[in-house]
């Protein structure tokens, strides 16, 4: 059964002691030198640095789970991962921390961002796992919660138990308020019953008993560590195993704080895409963060209403800094009239820098796509962020043969790609291969007098055939007199790619020649992949 309720990994509760293990970590690893994946002694020796800095009792267990458990913990909050290769890579907030760079500011940061999915949560490793629809941040949700004068400015850890754990979305706020407000204000014969009708709905393990009784003993321990882990923000106290409380003179400045970290940090999607680019997004420390003007919470007024508008028209696009101010003002005159939309690209280039990351929005349309078309587009939109020169559904000298994107680049040179919007699987058939070979390829050498370098796909999940990619190249040089490679690459990793450009502020001409240089005749279906072969060249 899926998990229904909040959870966290819980070796330690105090947050405190995250860069001791840490710490402990890197020592055990010789500086992350030493790989972790299926390495039961380097498991059992971070027990030992754990044991010897007195973060945990002086045993180790026989198998290294005790080490695994708290490495889960530290990638629960994105301060490290493991690569493809198995070794573990600290983010720029775990090196920070381990530097002593803001070590209160960094790990305030990693809790009140943490969030549901995140990372951690999607390996294939962690069981069970949530149901679908969650996306919360537990620690922001519940210091809201707790600061509301109709609930007198506290949260029983019973309340917690019954009526946050079990919330679902950032959203369900105003529902969890008025759900307490209806239990204290219940007979106890009420009470019982409704906390029944919760243990009965919530709890995801399989039990004979499952009661009220039961289920607050199984979740009372969670709702313990997040009011524990909420307390070391600073914006709560916790009065030990009772509740939690605001000082009503600080109602204010808390909430303002708490605005503060929503419209900073928007609720990160990049799970969506890739688990490495999650992690290192999530792990960005408190200096790196670019902050986005995207996704602020404000009342609804007509400037905010606007300002909605101008989200939605420009989610079809993964990254606006990139939008030339042409570029926009074409997009905001779909809904806006011309003085408008020119005032309002003006305002969106001026502060391109404010909008440099990718497009969240564009991120979740994008990957559901249905529309074939749509998809199309929209891939062209990420190659054109990467540097290319894109040209949707060029003619060619067939007619009845027309590639869905080609890509200029240097002074004569292009490539072409075709799109599988598939929603399964796509394999790259031989007939698809010949096809390829035999169609696309001579028809679009020489277009526009420049020379076609390489051939490739893209698909909307995952994809087989990838060997046919050689027998493309082999097929198309006895056609065309010269050597082609292709790629396969999941729109995913794509977009992994991108997000990782912007984030590093790397030039378009050295994102294209990156790009370039993973065409190997190879399919990618995971960013680690991707980054491996490039980093090898």
């Amino acid at each position: 059964m899926s998990r229904k309720t909040w959870f966290i990994t819980r070796p330690e509760r105090d947050p405190h002691f995250h860069r001791d293990a840490l710490m402990a970590l890197k020592k055990a690893t010789n500086n992350f030198t030493i790989k972790w994946d299926r390495n039961r002694e380097v498991h059992k020796e971070y027990e030992r640095a754990l044991s010897l800095a007195n973060l945990k009792r002086n045993n180790v267990s026989h198998d290294g789970s005790g080490g695994r458990t708290w490495f889960a913990l530290l990638k629960t909050f994105s301060y490290c991962y493991t690569n493809d290769d198995g070794y573990i890579v600290p983010t720029k907030v775990g090196l920070a921390i381990l530097e002593g760079k803001k070590v209160f500011e960094n790990i305030k940061k990693q809790i009140l961002t943490f969030q549901i999915p995140n990372a951690y949560f999607l390996e294939p490793g962690f069981r069970p796992k949530f149901d679908e629809g969650f996306e919360i941040r537990p620690i922001l949700f519940l210091i809201r919660l707790t600061n509301q004068e109709l609930l007198d400015y506290y949260l029983t850890k019973e309340e917690i138990t019954y009526f946050a754990l079990t919330a679902k979305k950032d959203s369900d706020l105003d529902e969890v308020i008025h759900k307490i407000v209806d239990y204290r204000h219940s007979p106890i014969e009420k009470k019982i019953e409704m906390k029944e009708e919760i243990a009965n709905c919530y709890d995801h393990r399989d039990r004979v008993d499952k009661d009220s009784r039961s289920f607050e003993e199984n979740h009372s321990d969670v709702a313990h560590t997040f009011m524990l882990i909420s307390e070391y923000t600073g914006l709560v106290e916790y009065i030990r195993g009772k509740a939690l409380r605001v000082n009503p003179e600080k109602s204010t400045s808390i909430k303002e704080e708490l605005d503060y970290f929503e419209t900073r940090y928007p609720f990160n999607k990049r799970y969506l895409i890739s688990r490495e680019r999650m992690y290192e997004n999530s792990g960005l420390d408190v200096d790196s963060y670019k902050a986005t003007r995207m996704g602020e919470k404000k009342p609804a007024s007509n400037a905010r209403k606007k300002e909605i508008k101008v989200k939605s028209l420009l989610k079809d696009y993964p990254s606006i800094s990139n939008l030339s101010i042409e570029k926009l003002e074409q997009i905001f005159r779909q809904e806006f009239n011309p003085a408008q939309a020119k005032k309002l690209a003006f305002e969106v280039a001026q502060n391109s820098s404010r909008f440099d990351q990718l497009n969240n929005d564009f991120v979740e349309s994008y990957l559901s796509e249905e529309n074939n078309l749509k998809f199309e587009d929209k891939t062209g939109e990420v190659l054109n962020a990467l540097g290319f020169q894109v040209v949707m559904r060029p003619d060619s000298a067939n007619t009845k043969t027309e590639i869905e994107i080609l890509l200029k680049y240097g002074e004569n040179k292009c490539g072409i790609i075709d799109t599988k919007n598939y929603r399964q699987k796509f394999s790259l058939s031989a007939s698809l291969a010949s096809h390829m070979a035999s169609e696309y390829i001579p028809n679009y050498d020489n277009f526009e007098g420049r020379e076609l370098c390489f051939f490739g796909y893209v698909t909307a999940n995952d994809f087989g055939g990838e060997n046919n990619l050689v027998r493309i190249s082999e097929k198309a040089k006895k056609i065309i007199n010269k050597d082609i490679n292709g790629i396969i690459i999941s729109a995913r990793v794509l977009l992994s790619f991108l997000d990782y450009c912007i984030e590093n502020n790397i030039a378009k001409e050295k994102r294209l020649q990156m790009f370039l240089n993973a065409i190997k005749n190879r399919g990618y279906k995971t960013f680690g992949e991707f980054m491996n072969v490039i980093k090898q060249v």
